[in-house]
């Protein structure tokens, strides 16, 4: 075998110093890359919530960041954070140090005002504990931002169990685009009109979609689904869960029956009547004490009674129909209508055609609200649910028809200074019913006459339960008379009445002393000088008639 030839040592030498020259550049990049850090840094793991965000939205991205146990170093948690590009979302400064093998977790919250794909890179910095360098690591995040769905705002006002009740709900749009074709519904058996539609709702504003349902007794989930088209064509839902708190169904309903009260203003109108006609009732004894009637007062509300119809339930009724009737004979019914709960209503019966007194009895049928069929119906409802639930209730009136009748009250006695007697008084009517034509006369016995000017004082109409004055004036014998007679003349429901009554006089009250009234007040002395002037001249007439013959 042949040998290579040998190389000198000045060859080698020269050899060996390009082979220097060659790999001197190289000899720190192939250093450079195989040093390993010694804190060895990684993302573990990324969760974002919502999993689904949408524009408008806070977005939480939780990273967690893992020093691993193999580690030289320990390291200090400078910074950690959420980029776009160039731009910094959110930021956490300083969360904390790691040791081998620990892990830290820090919240990064921002929002997206345009929806779409988001690429995002999470940076990690730290510091290593041992030679002080700086170690950064990154993990790219991609999440898709949707358009922010409608909200829904549900009400449900007053439930009650098995009663069809009014769900309301406020649609309204946070996003910054238009959506259509807003289908509203409740989800569930319970739905009885489950269903509405919003054609279009824009940017910013709200609506409101009325649906009902028959919540059952107690606590319960509703459900209440919005279907809708984005401004990019595409179809999303959105739902929202309340709860519904609904108690059992309380019906009561109470009938009250009483008799129509007068007009207010009649009886002022009445006692300044009174006061002006007694004032007025001396001037040739027709005063017309309480005459001054308002002929436009209407009719007698005597003869009516008022039947209140009270909703003391929790649920509204509806339908109200009163059907009276006084002992067997019916009476024209009256329409109430709706009552929701804690509200009255109320009709008039005219009673006018009813003989004599009788029991009025006042039944108010009716039916609950909201138990029978739906006016349009998008569910299949039970059939106990279907059928109305229908009531009645009743009340009663003991009815006497209205009578008037007139009495002599509050008299008072005084002497006038030319010796007559003045009585003064009220005719009251003790009765429910209007008394016409009323008349007070002074009477007359053996000591008392009547005397002008007011021997007869006419009072006219005095209403139930109201009085007007009198006064009217006598001639008496003082001295002897004990009783004033006077006579009272009125008209109740077209028949003439007449009543006596008789007042005591007042031994105490004297005439005056110049004044006693009548021939028989003059004394005796006057009467015998009267009578000799009488006797003269019944006999001197005839001397005179002979002496001029």
């Amino acid at each position: 075998m042949r040998r290579p030839p040998a190389i000198s040592l000045p060859r080698a030498g020269l050899v060996l110093l390009v082979a220097l020259l060659i790999l001197a550049p190289v000899a720190p990049l192939l250093g450079t890359a195989a040093a390993v850090p010694d804190a060895r840094l990684q993302f573990s793991d990324v969760a974002v919530s919502p999993d689904a965000p949408t524009t408008g939205e806070p977005v939480t991205v939780s990273a967690t960041v893992q020093l691993s146990a193999g580690s030289a170093a320990t390291a200090e948690v400078e910074r950690v954070l959420l980029r776009d590009d160039s731009t910094t979302l959110a930021r956490a400064v300083g969360p904390g140090s790691l040791s081998q093998g620990d892990s830290l977790t820090v919240d990064l919250v921002t929002s997206f005002a345009e929806r779409g794909q988001k690429d995002l890179t999470l940076v990690a910095v730290t510091n290593s504990s041992t030679a002080n360098e700086t170690v950064r690591v990154e993990r790219p995040v991609t999440l898709v931002v949707r358009e922010a769905p409608p909200e829904l705002d549900v009400t449900v006002p007053d439930p009650v169990a098995g009663v069809e009740s009014r769900v309301t709900v406020a649609v309204s749009n946070p996003s910054a685009n238009a959506v259509s074709d807003i289908e509203v519904t409740i989800e569930g058996p319970r739905a009885v009109r489950k269903r509405a539609v919003v054609p279009t709702l824009a940017a910013g504003a709200t609506t409101d979609v009325n649906l009902s349902m028959r919540p059952e007794r107690g606590e319960g989930a509703l459900v209440v689904a919005a279907a809708y088209t984005t401004s990019t064509g595409e179809r999303d839902v959105t739902r929202r869960r309340v709860t519904v708190n609904a108690p059992p169904l309380r019906e009561d309903v109470g009938v009250a029956v009483s008799r129509v009260p007068p007009p207010e203003e009649g009886g002022g109108n009445a006692d300044i009547a009174s006061l002006l006609g007694g004032a007025a009732g001396l001037g040739g004894g027709g005063g017309g004490g309480g005459a001054l009637q308002d002929e436009g007062a209407g009719e007698d509300s005597s003869e009516r009674v008022q039947v209140a119809v009270t909703n003391f339930g929790n649920v509204p009724v509806e339908n109200v129909v009163v059907r009276p009737r006084a002992g067997d004979q019916r009476l024209p019914r009256g329409f109430v209508g709706r009552l929701a709960p804690g509200e009255t209503g109320s009709v008039e019966v005219d009673l006018s055609g009813v003989e004599g007194s009788a029991t009025v009895v006042a039944v108010a049928n009716y039916t609950v609200a909201g138990t029978g069929p739906a006016g349009s119906r998008d569910a299949d409802v039970r059939d106990a649910d279907a059928r109305a639930r229908q009531g009645r209730a009743r009340g009663t009136f003991e009815f006497r028809r209205p009578a008037g009748d007139i009495r002599v009250t509050d008299v008072s006695l005084a002497f006038d200074d030319d010796g007559t007697l003045r009585i003064s008084g009220n005719a009251g009517n003790i009765g429910t019913a209007p008394v016409d034509g009323v008349v007070v006369r002074m009477g007359r016995n053996e000591f008392v006459e009547p005397a002008y000017p007011g021997r007869t004082y006419f009072v006219g109409t005095v209403d139930g339960s109201e009085f007007a004055p009198f006064e009217l004036t006598a001639d008496v014998d003082a001295e002897n008379a004990t009783e004033l007679p006077v006579q009272v003349t009125y008209v109740v429901d077209g028949e003439e009445r007449t009543r006596a009554a008789t007042l005591p006089f007042d031994e105490d009250l004297d005439p005056p002393a110049r004044n006693r009234g009548g021939l028989l007040s003059l004394g005796v002395a006057p009467l015998a000088g009267l009578g000799v002037a009488v006797a003269l001249l019944v006999v001197g007439a005839p001397l005179v008639y002979l002496r001029r013959r």
